[in-house]
């Protein structure tokens, strides 16, 4: 099984690859630095527009470019932990990726029972419409849902309960899955995209840094509608991981394991909070 998973980097930090991982320079047409590896802007890419689409830049270039059996999309200091509940890492050598799943064997296994590998849900407090209303634009997102509605009309039923009446959502934008699942992924997502950006484009110039971001966010959104949909319309099977964290600062790790091994110490004698231990 032929697998790549692409890494992005939009800046130089420890290097995570491996046999199926391979790191990616997001927004390369925009950068004059060299990581020392290729980026997402050659063939037909989006690099260019990396400021408002963050990592769907690489997303657009597999989609485009990459021909593999499986494809998928970590970060560059968060990863699928495909084998276990732990959270951080402070390696990502050949042994540390292993423990965490992160092999062809293991990929290969999933694939043979689920569809799409996703990282655990997030849930807010309130519907993600109600979320995204309060921290970013609720125009941006009514528009992503009008674009579905006339787009995409069999899916509006999925899109109003997800968005409108649902409180949990897969961040990070990443996920594994065979790479035709993944092109019709994103051939969906971008035809929405490009459209709610043809929209809201005179608006989005003036936002801060964080705020431009747009299309990141409301993939984040659309990526559990998606799900939604084909898991009621083709019955499409996925499992759900824990992120897993690289902390690269030595002395941030050290506080972590032992806060870590002291949880768990207590755990063993009944005294520790079980909720900190599942997160572990």
């Amino acid at each position: 099984m032929d697998i790549k998973i692409f890494a992005c980097y939009h800046k130089a930090a420890q290097t995570i690859r491996s046999d199926i991982i391979q790191p990616i320079h997001v927004g390369k047409a925009l950068s004059a630095a060299d990581l020392g590896f290729p980026g997402d802007d050659t063939g037909d890419c989006i690099s260019t527009k990396n400021t408002h689409y963050c990592e769907l830049t690489a997303t657009y270039w597999i989609w485009k470019n990459v021909h593999a059996d499986v494809v998928g999309l970590f970060h560059y200091r968060r990863l699928l932990n495909l084998a276990n509940a732990r959270t951080k890492t402070h390696k990502t050598d050949a042994a540390s990726l292993s423990a965490h799943g992160l092999t062809r064997e293991n990929i290969h296994s999933l694939l043979c029972r689920y569809d799409v590998l996703l990282p655990h849900e997030c849930s807010f407090d309130e519907t993600i419409h109600e979320q995204y209303r309060k921290a970013h634009f609720a125009s941006d997102i009514d528009t992503a849902l009008a674009v579905i509605d006339e787009k995409y009309p069999h899916m509006s039923h999925a899109a109003d309960t997800v968005i409108r009446k649902s409180s949990r959502m897969y961040g990070t934008n990443m996920f594994v899955a065979p790479k035709p699942l993944f092109d019709e992924y994103a051939r969906w997502l971008f035809d929405i995209l490009f459209e709610v950006e043809r929209r809201v484009h005179d608006n989005v110039h003036d936002r801060n840094d964080y705020q431009k971001r747009i299309y990141g966010f409301l993939s984040e959104r659309l990526m559990a509608v998606f799900i939604r949909y084909k898991q009621q319309a083709d019955g499409l099977k996925f499992m759900t991981f824990p992120v897993l964290h690289v902390e690269e600062d030595e002395r941030k790790w050290n506080r972590y394991r032992f806060h870590f091994f002291g949880h768990r110490l207590l755990g063993a004698l009944g005294l520790g909070k079980k909720r900190w231990q599942r997160q572990m």
